[in-house]
């Protein structure tokens, strides 16, 4: 049903489309630029969009509040609890935003810096506030009226006043309910989307019913006069006229096809609306009240549509928003307008006349280019006009001459395509062909050449009859690039003077324009300016040095040119580029196709057609550019602020604009000197920022500006004072302090050598002293390792020969009294030698790991894991060990994670509970532990056992007091497993220690990281 109903609305759509295409044409071009999830907006659905004093953007949308600052969008965020959906913002008077949020209403302070949405209202919670408010209101008097889904609220300084309203009012929709109407007089009237009229009575502080109640719904509304409204409804767009007491005295149905969902002002008689399911529509408001389709608009659904400060639209969508900025240029007409421009001209009586290769055309109006009943053969390559007459230069290098429509003549002038026509007189015409000029008499068709005043060379390139009838040829290379012709010698005479930087070749002449006492020269060189028998090259910016192919002067004594970049205008210091994104049809422009009209438009033509602007003496200002510091968007430098840096070092600014999309804006910077006033702009980096360094020290002005393409100016530069400091060590002050320094410096040093020189001997003595008592300390610690070590060596030799002893006997009785013996003997024997090897393998075993670590080779490999693990795992172990004993083993212990290696761990535990049980009698128990304490987990082993004196334990882990014990099974042991756990603990960062009493038994504690 969903995929139907979509279906039915792009069926409508396209033809109404059709509808409009076939009646009129699209009258305002626009070019756009969307904001959406692939271009930096994550929220699709965007209710609404505004713009607050300081030129920042803010967006409406399902998802949250959004703003655009430094070409990035930034959320709002909102208190925990409130809802997220936006429905509508409204700049109030002061320059504040409001809100309005499905449960709250919210105020937005302009700032560069804060995000924060302060709370002036809570919706939802009682009768006498607002119920899921639909809209947002400020009056004249700057009263703020809110609507929600079926009553009126008037807000005032945080208190809020209910005006009930009828349940006949009840809105059917999410987003609508009532419209507010205020007229110039301050007559309010607000119509409810079920389409019921009330106007606010002050006196009484009520709503009165109005007697016009047409039935309909209204979906928006949009003030077009002091008293004059237009409203979109259900049965269309309806013009609703109120009189001095708000009464409805007129209403007029604009369009009954056109359902419209808001609406915003283009210029003085035309209005865009947009619509739920029709895209956008332009509408001119006359008395036929024509409608043009916004082409290219790539989406049906139309929220709301906001017109900033710059006079661009900005369309909310359900897909994102999209920024519409009228196109300089207009190239649609209502008739086709594709083909090749050849030619174009003023004829006699003000009208613009224009010809492809094949086709005349006539331009009627700004909508309408008709087609010229005048049929000719060959190629139209250029026309001339003089009274009735037109003259056709056509490829074949034919000369045709018509009276109106009537061809009269036929001049073959040469067999090369004629390039440029004039009319001297009715009966005399100027023709250029193969670059060669003609004299050619219309009346009996004589043709003269003057090809000899040009030394014999083909160099002519350009014909201009100027308004005070002088006429001037357009030549080649730097010498001859210039002629006039001398009518009382019938001469042209070469008035070339000297160009500086121009070589005497790939120079010429393509268009000319007299203004004045000046002649314009477009060259293939770029624009020059020939005055009082000097010339100069006329200042195009980056554009100076561009082939120009047509030059004309405004009534403003602005310059206007064709160049391959694109058409440029020069007016004062200012130089503006327009291209196809302006408007244009192509960048390829035909030569000399540039013209102003009586009516103030510019026409130019180009490879695909023809295309017109209109010429004002009103150019914007695009705004300030905004600056940051580089890296801390929040720290927006403030108007009349100043930077301070030290000299050597380097500041980098973020510089933006408040006009969008940033991409059409180009930015310029320069640095002065306090005592030097002198601009040198310099372009800003791709990444729009300004550098500045190596700067002496000085008070300094960082000038930004910024440019807005196309029909903008410069701004005004944003100033900021910059202070470089000198280098702390370079100061005056700090080289005086230095001198000083230094020289006190030399003269304690002298005082100190004599000291030092003094106390030498007496320091030298006592270093031979130190020395000397360490070198016996050391001794005497040698002689006692050597000691220990020798005492260690007896301890394990003696541990090794008492198991291998008991091997050799029990070996020797089993080889020697084989046959005597019993195999339970036999049995009994070898289990002895089986215990005695292993014990002495357990014992070199551990022997060689402590070896290891003693040298560095042990790795220790530290990772995370569960102490508690581990533990459980040697509880398990050694129950059924103990069980043999009768010993009971416990555990108290929880999950704590730590970072060590597990393979010692595990080795250290399974030592300490393998002697906890060794030394234990039978029905005693033994504890495993751990505890947490500062970062550490703490392991304890505890026995009931034997205990140790004061004395064993003291010597516990020393190597030399290592002495082997019996368990209470008479279990045999070296002791090593002590030492070993000992230097696995400190390795894993960790302690160990003992607790002990003779007879009261045993506790192991260690330590490692958590």
């Amino acid at each position: 049903m969903t995929k139907l109903l979509s279906f039915n609305k792009l069926l409508i759509t396209t033809l109404l489309m059709i509808v409009f295409c076939e009646i009129h044409a699209q009258r305002t071009d626009f070019r756009f630029h969307e904001y959406n999830k692939q271009n930096k907006l994550n929220e699709e659905l965007v209710k609404y969009t505004a713009q607050d004093s300081l030129g920042i953007y803010y967006f409406a949308t399902d998802g949250g509040v959004y703003s655009l600052i430094n070409d990035n969008f930034y959320l709002y965020e909102v208190p925990e609890g409130r809802s997220q959906y936006f429905k509508e913002l409204i700049r109030l008077q002061s320059g504040n935003l409001l809100a309005l949020s499905d449960d709250a209403i919210y105020k937005i302070t302009p700032s560069f810096a804060a995000n924060d949405l302060e709370l002036i209202l809570e919706c939802n919670l009682d009768p006498a506030s607002p119920k899921y408010p639909k809209h947002v209101f400020e009056d004249k008097k700057q009263q703020v009226w809110i609507s929600d889904y079926n009553h009126l609220y008037r807000l005032n300084n945080g208190t809020v006043e209910k005006y009930h309203m009828d349940e006949k009012n009840l809105t059917s929709s999410y987003a609508r309910s009532f419209q507010f109407l205020e007229c110039d007089n301050g007559n309010l009237i607000v119509v409810s989307q079920k389409g019921w009229f009330y106007n606010f009575n002050q006196k009484s502080n009520s709503f009165d019913k109005s007697a016009y109640q047409p039935g309909f719904l209204v979906h928006s509304s949009f003030k077009i006069g002091s008293n004059e409204f237009l409203l979109g409804t259900s049965l269309g767009i309806i013009k609703i006229i109120f009189d001095y007491k708000g009464r409805v005295v007129h209403t007029e149905t604009i369009s009954k096809d056109i359902i419209a969902s808001c609406f915003e002002q283009i210029n003085e008689n035309r209005v865009i609306a947009g619509t739920w399911f029709q895209g956008l529509v332009e509408i001119e408001l006359n008395d036929e009240h024509k409608f043009y389709p916004v082409g290219g608009f790539p989406y049906f659904t139309v929220n709301d549509l906001y017109k900033d400060d710059f006079g661009k639209l900005w369309v909310s969508t359900n897909s994102g928003v999209i920024v519409m900025e009228k196109k300089f240029f207009t190239s649609q007409f209502l008739t086709a307008n594709s083909e090749y421009v050849a030619s174009i001209r003023k004829s006699p009586d003000g009208q613009l006349i224009c010809a492809g290769r094949s086709h005349f055309f006539k331009v009627a109006d700004e909508q309408h280019i008709d087609i010229l009943d005048i049929e000719f053969k060959g190629s139209l390559n250029v026309f001339q006009q003089f009274e009735e007459y037109t003259l056709i230069g056509t490829e074949q290098g034919q000369l045709l001459l018509y009276l109106r429509n009537e061809l009269l003549k036929t001049i073959q002038v040469s067999s090369q395509s004629i390039s440029e026509i004039e009319f001297d007189n009715a009966d005399i015409a100027w023709v250029i062909a193969d670059r060669e000029l003609f004299q050619v008499n219309l009346d009996d068709g004589t043709i003269k050449s003057y090809f000899e005043d040009f030394n014999e060379r083909r160099i002519v390139q350009d014909l201009f009859l100027s308004p005070t009838n002088s006429l001037f040829v357009g030549g080649e290379y730097q010498y001859s690039y210039l002629y006039q012709y001398n009518r009382n010698k019938d001469k042209f005479e070469n008035i070339s003077v000297g160009i500086p930087n121009v070589g005497n070749t790939d120079f010429w002449i393509r268009d000319m324009w007299a203004a004045k006492d000046t002649l314009y020269l477009g060259s293939s060189s770029g624009l020059y300016k020939y005055f009082d028998s000097g010339i100069t090259q006329v200042n195009l910016a980056e554009y100076s040095d561009s082939e120009i192919n047509a030059v004309v002067v405004d009534q403003f004594n602005a310059l206007w040119v064709t160049t391959s970049h694109g058409v440029i205008r020069k007016r004062k210091d200012e130089v503006s580029l327009f291209t196809p994104e302006q408007g244009l049809p192509s960048k390829t422009f035909t030569v000399g196709n540039l013209i102003i009209d009586g009516k103030g438009f510019l026409w130019v033509g180009t490879s695909n057609g023809l295309a017109y602007a209109r010429i004002t003496d009103i150019i914007p200002n695009t705004p300030k550019p905004i600056v940051h510091i580089a890296k801390e968007e929040s720290w927006f430098i403030q108007p009349n602020s100043f930077l301070e840096v030290t000299s050597g070092s380097m500041l980098l600014l973020d510089v933006t604009a408040i006009i969008y999309p940033q991409k059409q804006n180009q930015f310029q910077y320069c640095v002065m000197r306090e005592d030097i006033k002198i601009k040198d702009w310099k372009p800003l980096s791709d990444k729009n920022q300004v550098i500045v360094s190596d700067l002496e020290p000085g008070n300094y002005e960082i000038n930004i500006r910024c440019k807005h393409e196309g029909n903008y100016s410069w701004s005004e530069s944003r100033i900021i004072p910059l202070r470089v400091n000198q280098v702390w060590y370079l100061r005056w002050y700090t080289l005086l302090s230095e001198l000083i320094l230094i020289l006190l410096v030399v003269y304690l040093s002298g005082q100190y050598s004599k000291r030092r020189a003094q106390q030498h001997m007496i320091e030298l003595e006592k270093i031979v002293s130190e020395r000397t008592v360490q070198l016996q300390n050391a001794n005497e610690n040698l002689l006692l390792a050597n000691k220990a070590k020798d005492r260690f060596l007896s301890i394990i030799a003696h541990d090794l020969r008492n198991p291998f002893n008991a091997i050799r006997g029990f070996s020797k009785m089993l080889i020697r009294d084989t046959d005597m013996l019993s195999e339970e003997e036999k049995k009994e024997l070898t289990e002895m030698i089986y215990k005695s090897s292993d014990d002495t393998f357990k014992l070199l075993e551990s022997l060689l790991e402590w070896a290891n670590v003693q040298k560095g080779k042990f790795k220790l490999n530290r990772v995370e894991f569960d102490l508690a693990e581990v533990l459980q795992t040697n509880l398990e172990l050694h129950k059924s060990m103990a069980s043999l004993k009768n010993i009971n083993v416990k555990g108290d212990f929880k999950s704590l994670k730590v970072n060590a290696d597990k393979s010692m761990v595990d080795t250290i535990i399974r030592n300490l509970m393998s002697n906890a049980i060794k030394f234990s009698h039978v029905n005693q128990t033994v504890l495993l532990s751990a505890i947490v304490k500062d970062n550490f987990a703490i392991v304890q082993v505890k026995d009931e056992g034997v205990g140790m004196t004061e004395t064993q334990v003291k010597n516990l882990f020393k190597i030399d007091t290592i002495v082997a014990s019996e368990g209470t099974a008479n279990e045999t042991g070296t002791g090593f497993g002590l030492m070993l756990s000992k230097e696995f603990v400190q390795m894993n960062g960790g302690q160990i220690w003992v607790k002990s009493a003779k007879g009261k038994g045993t506790s192991f504690y260690f330590s490692i990281p958590l």
